[in-house]
């Protein structure tokens, strides 16, 4: 080790080089790593980091990681490097949330898919775990972190993941515990209309608080039915589509789903409803000539023609005929045999 010192206008000025670092870059720099490697031991711990950084400049990463002591320093070279896992152990020792982050980050880039969800987990990343959860379609993750999301008050994540699951009553109630009634009042009029009364009752006595002519300018579909179009077919589709709501289509099924219309539960049963009044009317004609060319059907064929020309619908047990208002959902109607179901988009 070497001292100097400088004397410039009253002043002092010392250095301290080290001549083993002097002599180690001098032979990395002449490519004599072997004669470089015997003298690393002699240099002090404290000046790895400064040998670290030299080694980087030199393209050597490889080497700098082996060679750096400070954590976050290391870090940066094991993700430059690709090395997920040493990376991770770092991360667990430093706790950084945005260490974390840009771990999972490249994780995920790199579709280590497990190491991505543990990263999320560490850094409270919600959002992103709900990206990841809905692509794999991983009902029990989305189920898991609705919770989660609520107990950290992040209810848009939660509201999200309780939609995704096709659980309408918890958004509901995530709407009106979060002070969101009008909200709740439009979302229960489209997907739980059994439940606007409620709403509309708690949104009358929130609003009353503020302006209490508006809130009685507030109509309930029990008082005014006549205000709510197709207000029974909404409620005869949401009973017959409850139970359905549980079960998810597996990704496989895609394919058979991807072409189906968008059309609503409402207007899928009105179209039924001029099919079923168009079938009836081709009935009675081809009834009539039957009767004139002397081949009247006897009154069992008759039934049973009755029977083929209903159109069925989803019900406690499976199907009612078309005569029956609670029937709203088409199980076997067409050629495809279509089948409408109240599910939320994934």
């Amino acid at each position: 080790m070497t001292y100097f010192t400088f004397l410039w206008e009253c002043s002092v000025v010392g250095y301290t080089l080290l001549l083993s670092l002097i002599e180690y870059k001098t032979l990395v720099m002449r490519g004599d790593l072997d004669r470089a490697n015997q003298i690393l031991p002699t240099i002090p711990k404290e000046q790895h980091n400064n040998v670290a950084h030299f080694l980087e400049s030199r393209g050597m990463i490889e080497d700098a990681l082996e060679i750096a002591t400070d954590a976050d320093y290391k870090f940066d070279l094991a993700i430059q490097l690709g090395r997920l896992e040493m990376a991770k152990e770092i991360a667990e020792e430093v706790q950084s949330e945005s260490k974390w982050k840009q771990l999972g980050e490249l994780a995920m880039s790199s579709g280590k898919l497990q190491l991505t969800e543990d990263c999320m987990k560490y850094a409270m990343d919600l959002s992103g775990l709900l990206l990841l959860y809905s692509s794999l379609g991983d009902a029990e993750g989305v189920s898991k972190l609705a919770c989660l999301a609520k107990e950290q008050g992040k209810n848009n994540v939660a509201f999200l993941c309780l939609f995704t699951l096709g659980r309408l009553e918890d958004c509901l109630q995530l709407l009106v515990e979060s002070n969101r009634i009008p909200e709740a009042a439009l979302m229960a009029r489209f997907y739980l209309p059994s439940k606007v009364s409620e709403i509309v009752a708690l949104w009358r006595e929130d609003l009353s608080k503020v302006n209490s002519k508006a809130a009685e300018s507030l109509a309930d579909p029990e008082e005014y039915p006549n205000l709510f179009e197709d207000w029974q077919v909404a409620l005869s589709v949401e009973g017959n589509t409850a139970k359905t709501r549980g079960v998810y289509t597996a990704a496989e099924n895609y394919p058979s789903h991807a072409d189906k219309s968008s059309i609503t539960l409402v207007e899928a049963f009105r179209n039924l409803q001029v099919e079923a009044e168009e079938s009836l009317e081709n009935g009675d004609v081809d009834h009539e000539v039957a009767e004139e060319n002397g081949h009247v059907e006897n009154e069992g064929d008759e039934e049973e023609q009755q029977e083929n020309h209903s159109l069925f619908f989803l019900e406690e047990e499976g199907v009612v005929d078309a005569d029956s208002t609670d029937g709203a959902v088409l199980v076997n109607g067409s050629e495809g045999e279509e089948e409408w179901v109240l599910t939320p988009d994934p």
